[in-house]
């Protein structure tokens, strides 16, 4: 039985700042194209980074796939300065789409002392001044925030979801935050979800063009929900059987069958959960691994075969402990580690030493950095150079993820001073 969202009993506040909203384009932008010239631009997410020659308490950094431009947002960037109250660890979270559907991807943006989320809006030129700011009504803190975005009502625009300790919001028609439907709401009672950080991991599960929301807990290692999309909305959040002590998780579509699948780290082992028109299915081994590994995990196409592959950091395995990424391909029965590939610092290509406490692999992501359609390999190695962190972008070249040519950026890079660079990558 579908359970009757709750709504926020206060009027949401869409403070919209800047130009008039341009008009919608033939075809939305990919996520992270943020000037529409068909490249992914690198974020940075920097709760714990300043800005140089400014003593910011976060920032969210950006270069540019085609030009390598840099831009750097903080509370002080144009627009910003008029948003409710930022705070300390602004840039704990993005996410990005193109919500006004303008051909230019816009971005989400939120930290532990916000109160909503900010959206800063694409132009021809990169991220603009034009931003709205998406009210919660949540007035603590600070506390940690997370987003995500979906399709939730098929209506082709893309939806937002912002999660907190026990509750979570869905702002849909967010477009240039002009007309904001109140959002969704949802609480957990105190004895379902004791002691917690909410994080959601967004995907078609069941099939139907509508995308559903699995909710995790970094603290709560017995909590698991998931909360379908229906077409008279949310359904009751369910317990997932079987699934708990969830520290990682990614979608994609590793089987190809048209249904969003479900990755996750439980303890020392990687499982993948394949979606099903009730839900998610039961849990199939991928791959052991270390449990102090905190793993992060990517997904999309690599090899182009309709399935998408997975790639998971492992920060502390690897020559000397430095770390290492291990690709692991998708097939008809789902992510197999028979045929995976590692890479670490020690594969030909890479010029850097491996050393201990490197962390390469601190973070993945599987992304089109290069224009092409096909997805590049971005890694992040937080305790390279003593600590000041270095990302690595790894180019797509056919069907495979090519060590020639790596490229190589420090926090100089995006105009950024501070340490663990790679920690903290766009979602």
């Amino acid at each position: 039985m579908r359970a009757t969202p709750l709504l926020l009993t206060t009027a949401l506040a869409a403070t919209v700042l800047g130009t008039a909203a341009p008009a919608a384009a033939a075809s939305p932008a990919r996520p992270h194209d943020f000037n529409g010239d068909g490249r992914t631009d690198l974020v940075v997410n920097g709760p714990e980074l300043d800005q140089r020659g400014h003593s910011d308490t976060g920032v969210v950094a950006i270069r540019y796939g085609g030009s390598g431009r840099k831009q750097l947002l903080t509370q002080h960037s144009p627009g910003m300065g008029s948003v409710p109250e930022h705070g300390v660890g602004f840039g704990e979270a993005t996410a990005s789409a193109d919500f006004d559907r303008d051909g230019y991807a816009d971005l989400a943006v939120t930290g532990p002392n916000e109160h909503g989320a900010t959206v800063v809006y694409g132009s021809a030129k990169g991220l603009s001044g034009r931003v709205a700011f998406l009210e919660t009504g949540e007035r603590r803190g600070p506390l940690p925030r997370r987003l995500a975005v979906g399709d939730f009502d098929r209506d082709g625009r893309a939806d937002l979801v912002m999660t907190s300790t026990t509750k979570y919001w869905v702002f849909s028609r967010v477009d240039d935050g002009t007309d904001v439907a109140e959002p969704v709401r949802h609480a957990f009672v105190s004895y379902e979800i004791p002691l917690n950080d909410l994080r959601p991991a967004v995907g078609d599960f069941t099939g139907d063009g509508r995308d559903d929301i699995f909710l995790s807990s970094s603290m709560n290692p017995h909590f698991t929900r998931l909360v379908r999309a229906t077409a008279s909305g949310f359904a009751a959040p369910a317990a997932v059987p079987g699934l708990r002590q969830v520290r990682t998780a990614v979608v994609g579509d590793f089987n190809g069958d048209g249904r969003d699948d479900l990755v996750t780290r439980r303890a020392g082992k990687i499982y993948v959960r394949p979606g099903t028109r009730s839900g998610l299915g039961g849990a199939r081994l991928v791959k052991k691994i270390s449990s102090g590994d905190p793993v992060p995990l990517a997904a999309a196409d690599v090899n182009r075969d309709g399935r998408d592959d997975l790639a998971a950091g492992f920060p502390e395995a690897g020559p000397r402990g430095s770390g290492q990424v291990v690709l692991i391909y998708g097939s008809r029965s789902g992510p197999t580690a028979r045929k995976a590939r590692v890479l670490h610092q020690r594969t030909k290509g890479f010029k850097a030493g491996a050393e201990k406490g490197d962390a390469f692999g601190s973070a993945v992501r599987l992304v089109d950095v290069v224009g092409d359609r096909r997805p590049d390999l971005v890694i992040g190695s937080s305790g390279e150079d003593r600590g000041v962190g270095r990302l690595y972008i790894l180019t797509n070249r056919g069907r495979t993820i090519s060590t020639k040519g790596i490229r190589q950026y420090g926090p100089g890079s995006f105009g950024l001073k501070g340490r663990r660079l790679g920690s903290h990558l766009f979602s």
